[in-house]
């Protein structure tokens, strides 16, 4: 194919004179695509996922952000339009994903980027930036973003996409899925036919993990905003579920697991993005003694309250972000082994529309819960 010169992108970007409390702006912008270089391959992106963080950049609260060539977007799927990767892909239509982060290869504990004095710390990377960071718009991998036409990265910074899934339903997986795949398995340890419970389901992180662990053949419990919310989570597989607005919640999680579980009454895993009281909740809700609280993010309070009560019961309590690259290649490796379809709530069509994204991220009750998409190539077939 021939390769344009130029091509648009969605630029993260300061008002001019910003306010205090003024928002970023999102502007689509003309940029050139890259030149070839050796040991990069260009990548047409056929669709780029939203996620929270692209939210949370506008408010000019993620940390690491820069505004110089500055592309939003972590999630990001396409075909290589030129340069060899590293292996052929497999996928029928020859769909990549992108690795969303750079500096962390394979350390379970954390990102070898972020370690002091640390050889992964000073190495430049593919993009030209060093240490940990993710793409869209941060420093570490210089303002690089997948809310693009083209991004050029390095031959093993793809992935082959999973092969029963089309380019919409793969960009909801890179930053949601290795952030669930993480919580729930590396700090997690979840294993088939244990109870888990996952809090705020409507959240595309939450939902994934529901996926991920039916899948791994976990009874999963959920709450949710909404009965409709709970009764989605139903249909994937959830066992049952409470409202998190019901402050009875908790108990209703217990009656739950004593209904379905009689020979494990009790929870061994809970997954949460809400912070607060979750591990007093937790204990009301029937965590065992040894039990594992995973958060990934604190979406309502900045902070968790850990007891002497959580010391005595031996539980766990488990900070878990993103993930590394080879926590990634395997989290792709499952959802095709066990054909999961991500949840898709709304598709954009093109990058002059994706800023109808944001809203959506901001107010998730507007959602039926699921990832928010946007398309950059028409006509994108089904397989």
């Amino acid at each position: 194919m021939s390769i344009p010169t130029s091509q648009k992108v969605l630029r993260l970007e300061k008002p001019h004179d910003q306010q205090k409390g003024q928002r970023n702006l999102a502007a689509v912008r003309e940029a050139l695509v890259p030149d070839a270089k050796d040991g990069q391959v260009l990548v047409q992106i056929h669709a780029a996922g939203f996620n929270r963080r692209d939210e949370w950049a506008m408010l000019g609260a993620y940390p690491g952000l820069t505004y110089k060539d500055s592309t939003l977007g972590c999630d990001g799927a396409g075909v290589i339009v030129r340069g060899d990767a590293a292996s052929k892909p497999t996928h029928p239509q020859g769909l990549v994903l992108l690795v969303p982060t750079r500096g962390w290869a394979s350390d379970k504990a954390g990102p070898e980027g972020e370690l002091p004095n640390s050889t992964e710390s000073k190495q430049v990377n593919d993009l030209g930036g060093k240490g940990f960071g993710l793409l869209g718009a941060t420093k570490p991998t210089s303002g690089a973003g997948t809310f693009a036409e083209y991004i050029q990265v390095g031959k093993d910074q793809v992935a082959d996409a999973p092969r029963h899934l089309d380019a919409v339903q793969a960009a909801c997986l890179p930053c949601g899925g290795v952030t669930a795949y993480r919580a729930l398995f590396t700090k997690g340890q979840l294993q088939s036919g244990q109870n888990l419970l996952v809090t705020g389901i409507g959240g595309g992180v939450a939902l994934l993990a529901l996926q991920l662990a039916v899948a791994a053949g976990a009874n999963v419990y959920v709450t949710g905003g909404s009965d409709a919310k709970i009764a989605r989570a139903k249909e994937l597989g959830a066992k049952g579920g409470a409202i998190y607005k019901d402050a009875t919640w908790p108990e209703q999680i217990r009656k739950l697991l004593a209904e379905h579980s009689k020979d494990r009454p009790y929870l061994d895993v809970v997954l949460d993005s809400a912070g607060g009281e979750i591990p007093a909740q937790a204990a009301k809700s029937g965590i065992r003694n040894g039990g594992k609280i995973v958060c990934f993010g604190m979406t309502a309070v900045p902070k968790m309250t850990f007891t002497m009560r959580e010391v005595l019961k031996n539980v766990d309590i488990l900070g878990s972000t993103m993930g590394s690259a080879a926590e990634f290649r395997d989290m792709l490796k499952f959802v095709e082994k066990h054909k999961i379809v991500p949840i898709v709530d709304t598709v954009l069509q093109g990058l002059d529309e994706a800023k109808k994204g944001f809203p959506l991220l901001a107010d998730a009750d507007k959602r039926s819960g699921g990832k928010v998409v946007v398309s950059l190539v028409s006509n994108q077939s089904k397989l």
